[in-house]
């Protein structure tokens, strides 16, 4: 199964090596653990640049099948957060054809990060569609965003933190204008909070502590933001925001019970968040049939 595993993820030679050294060998035996993950990144980050990284009219970027992301490759840590959302945002739409169904993404959901972000299963279907009004909670630098940008999607990206909002604003100008970046949090109620950051991966928490470092930030529901920017449809919902996702339902019900979009809600930071965030999502609106995989929610109304 660790073998197909890595065909399964499209693993390079090098990467599918280097990966089951790092695997039987290192974490195993405990033997120069720290070594062989930067070993194992330092290709990984190597490859992603090699086949995605472009310079058009002075501007360098990376391309990943439509989906364009700033230059992030002088900042190791960025790379390294690339490498690890890449197998769980771009990896069914560069090697699959954005092909979700439920087969496929059971597999890689066993050998991957934290999963896919789609799936389908007959009429069950969470994927973006052309046309759909999306709401990127924890945005990033705008992985997802992008990726939904190339379906034709209007994105509305949420990243409070201030360093991955400016990058977040490059990857919108980088992706005709479908990216709205939002410099807000998400929650139950509107407010200011004290959110830890995490400057080696991104994973900035107002729930969990992870660092000494702290930024003040702002919150908003998503049911007050729709009301205030008057959207008429609200279609898909991701959201991976480091515990905050079952305050993030509670300040959408409305949403949920008015529009019933799409969820693709990460279901992992907290121990009871599988039963405590399809609950929400339940008593919002009882129509939802709700999935779990390993570390994902998907919910839909069929």
């Amino acid at each position: 199964m660790i073998f197909w595993g890595f065909i399964y993820k499209k693993m390079t030679v090098s990467e599918i090596i280097i990966a089951f050294t790092r695997l039987i060998i290192s974490r195993g035996l405990k033997i120069i653990p720290k070594t062989m993950d930067n070993l194992y990144y330092k290709i990984r980050c190597k490859n992603i640049k090699k086949k995605y990284f472009v310079n058009y009219n002075n501007i360098s970027f990376f391309d990943i099948k439509g989906a364009k992301l700033p230059d992030i490759s002088k900042s190791k840590e960025k790379m390294k957060t690339l490498a690890l959302v890449f197998e769980d945002c771009f990896l069914i739409p560069v090697f699959y054809n954005d092909n979700y169904d439920k087969k496929l993404v059971n597999k890689l959901d066993k050998c991957t990060a934290e999963g896919p972000y789609g799936y389908t299963d007959g009429n069950f279907d969470v994927t973006v569609k052309s046309g759909d009004t999306v709401i990127d909670a924890g945005a990033w630098i705008g992985d997802f965003s992008a990726y939904a940008s190339t379906k034709k999607a209007v994105v509305y990206a949420f990243e409070p933190a201030k360093e991955s909002f400016s990058l977040l604003c490059e990857t919108a100008k980088l992706n005709e204008d479908r990216i709205i970046p939002v410099q807000k949090g998400l929650s139950c109620a509107e407010g200011e909070v004290s959110m830890s950051i995490d400057s080696w991966s991104g994973g900035n928490s107002i729930v969990m502590e992870r660092s000494a470092e702290k930024e003040i930030i702002h919150l908003t529901t998503i049911d007050r933001f729709v009301e205030e920017n008057k959207l008429e449809k609200v279609d898909f919902i991701k959201a991976d925001i480091e515990g905050a996702e079952r305050d993030m339902l509670r300040g959408a019900t409305n949403v949920l019970k008015t529009f019933s979009p799409k969820l693709a809600i990460c279901t992992y930071h907290l121990p009871d968040d599988p039963q405590v965030l399809e609950q929400i999502i339940k008593e919002a609106n009882p129509n939802y049939t709700v999935v779990h995989l390993r570390h994902k929610l998907f919910a839909a109304v069929i």
